[in-house]
């Protein structure tokens, strides 16, 4: 198995990985590995322990299904035009017909209210009298064949579909995700009883005015801030725009003792004045203005000095769309009517520095957990309120589970971290360290999140599922560094979280695996932390000192899963 996570490793950042994926001797490789594992399974007598026989029984049939549907299943492209009926698909530069003909009727986007952003892509289709609707996470079934929404014509008179056939591969390999998670389950049922619990826990400043510069009164600014517009495709206070176009160009919310708000509207009254400002800051370069990018000696002024930076030329850019007024819109009709309830919540999320406080609630939490005779149980059960109140708070105002970013799900993590901290008070301060550099980590990565409306294929009941499962495996995985008796379970939410992001996969582009560098990442990572499992066929593992220096190696694949692909690899889920 190590092997092959090295092989998936190195092809994950090698042009036309495809090929060594579809490969004879990659098939061969896994083949060698289903017989070396039964063989291993037969010589440990392992249908002696029903439980453990079964999981490793339900990898061979995985295994299996992606077998049969690398050999009978095939993947095309339909194109249709409104009115005019066809059976025809392309696969592979060969054209194929499907068992009858299919006919576009209309396509259309679902746009945000009030914005321009696409909320999903639907395509209403017919076929021998029956009617059917295709968007983005809800497919059509015909004959076997599964038609998905993939892109669409320019002028909207026509829809390209993904055609997929896979009538034998996907049920075994279903069948073998059934069976995993069955076995595993039954693994923790008597001798695991007391992990239960976290199977249920996933289920379950006076501003001063600065007389230097135009400044606008704080009253009106205090006004101004709660009038809503457009913003990042979502309808919210002006107050939240100021905030984030600070701190974006500026770095800081607030600049010499003024409020976002006071500060960018000022601008916008003397931009003469502001122009002059250092306000643009340049990573190790200290502070610019935005004259020092504008050529005035000729007669019309142009930009000068661009190109260099591609993080000043946005901040650059942002300072123009402010002086030209296309910064932001102004809500239509159609709009979200935003209650004072909300408007406040919207600026409560942008002033709290979470990260922060979350780091410096969790320190006192583990402060608090060396020192005896203090109650640790209700310290951290306040800990864990705070954190639960953001993800709340987030919750409401995007309308979604939270786990969209990876702030967001830094966030999850040290939130679930922090629970198990409270639910094992003898372990905490393994868990809040964790916490803690969770938090800390969400801080430098976003140093101000932004709430921004889901992309269309993030519209799926499995979203929260798979994501949840996930980032509560990755906490679980670095805990297991210091408490080796949590590695099953985790590895087991791990494979879970996997199966289930393949079947949302299926079920929103037509494949449950791609070879995508995420999924493969995450396979590896997998791979690297279910190896320890197995002390009594490598009795290496059972000395707890050579467990956590081959835990530090899981923990680089944990890490590159995590933020690696994101940032170097791309790929489907570059989104996240």
């Amino acid at each position: 198995m190590g092997v092959v996570a090295v092989v998936i490793a190195v092809s994950t950042i090698l042009p036309n990985s495809e090929t060594i994926y579809g490969s004879l001797w990659f098939k061969l490789l896994w083949g060698a590995i289903v017989v070396c594992g039964t063989a291993v399974m037969l010589k440990a007598r392992l249908w002696q322990r029903p439980a453990v026989f079964l999981l490793h029984l339900s990898f061979i049939v995985i295994l299996l299904g992606a077998l049969i549907t690398s050999l009978t299943s095939h993947r095309g492209t339909l194109h249709l035009r409104q009115g005019v009926p066809t059976d025809g698909y392309v696969c592979q530069n060969q054209l194929l017909h499907l068992p009858e003909y299919i006919r576009l009727d209309s396509f259309y986007i679902v746009r945000y209210p009030g914005t321009q952003a696409p909320q999903d892509y639907v395509s209403l289709i017919s076929s021998e009298g029956k009617s059917y609707r295709i968007s983005m996470n809800k497919i059509a079934r015909i004959h076997g064949y599964r038609l998905y929404q993939t892109s669409y014509d320019e002028d909207l008179q026509g829809s390209i579909l993904t055609v997929n056939y896979d009538p034998y591969g996907t049920p075994v390999t279903y069948a073998g995700y059934t069976l995993f998670l069955i076995s595993f389950l039954l693994t923790l049922i008597k001798p695991k009883r007391k992990y239960c619990a976290l199977i249920a826990l996933l289920v379950v400043s006076a501003a001063t005015a600065n007389n230097s510069l135009p400044v606008i009164p704080r009253h009106q600014a205090d006004s101004l801030e709660q009038q809503t517009v457009i913003w990042n495709n979502r309808t919210v206070p002006f107050g939240v725009v100021a905030h984030d176009f600070m701190q974006k160009v500026y770095g800081k919310p607030n600049f010499q003792g003024l409020t976002p708000t006071q500060a960018v509207v000022s601008w916008t009254l003397a931009p003469k004045a502001w122009n002059a400002q250092p306000l643009i800051k340049e990573k190790g370069k200290g502070y610019r203005c935005l004259n020092d990018f504008i050529d005035y000696s000729q007669a019309t002024p142009v930009l000068r000095g661009m190109g260099q930076n591609a993080a000043t030329d946005e901040k650059v850019a942002l300072i123009l769309m402010l002086q030209n007024g296309t910064l932001t819109q102004t809500p239509t009709a159609d709009a979200a009517k935003l209650s004072t309830t909300r408007i406040q919540a919207e600026l409560l999320n942008v002033r709290m520095p979470w990260s922060i406080i979350g780091v410096a609630i969790c320190a006192l939490s583990l402060l608090a957990s060396f020192i005896r005779r203090i109650p640790k149980r209700p310290i951290l059960a306040s800990s864990l309120a705070f954190l639960i109140f953001h993800f709340g708070l987030r919750w409401y105002l995007s309308g979604h589970i939270p786990l969209s970013n990876t702030y967001e799900t830094l966030h999850f993590v040290a939130l679930c971290l922090v629970a198990y901290a409270t639910i094992k008070i003898k372990e905490s301060w393994t868990a809040l360290l964790a916490a803690i550099a969770a938090l800390f980590v969400a801080w430098l990565v976003d140093r101000n999140p932004q709430i921004t409306p889901l992309m269309p294929i993030l519209h799926s009941p499995w979203l929260s599922a798979h994501v949840s499962i996930i980032m509560l495996s990755y906490a679980l995985l670095v805990l297991s560094f210091f408490r080796r008796q949590l590695l099953r379970v985790a590895v087991g939410l791990l494979a879970i979280g996997i199966f289930l992001g393949a079947v949302w996969a299926n079920v929103s582009w037509g494949a449950y695996w791609t070879w995508d560098p995420k999924e493969s990442w995450a396979l590896i990572t997998l791979i690297a932390y279910s190896i320890p499992l197995h002390t009594e066929s490598l009795p290496w593992f059972r000395s707890i000192r050579n467990y956590r220096l081959y835990s530090l190696l899981c923990l680089a694949a944990l890490l590159m899963t995590y933020f690696g692909v994101n940032y170097l690899l791309g790929g489907m889920h570059s989104y996240a």
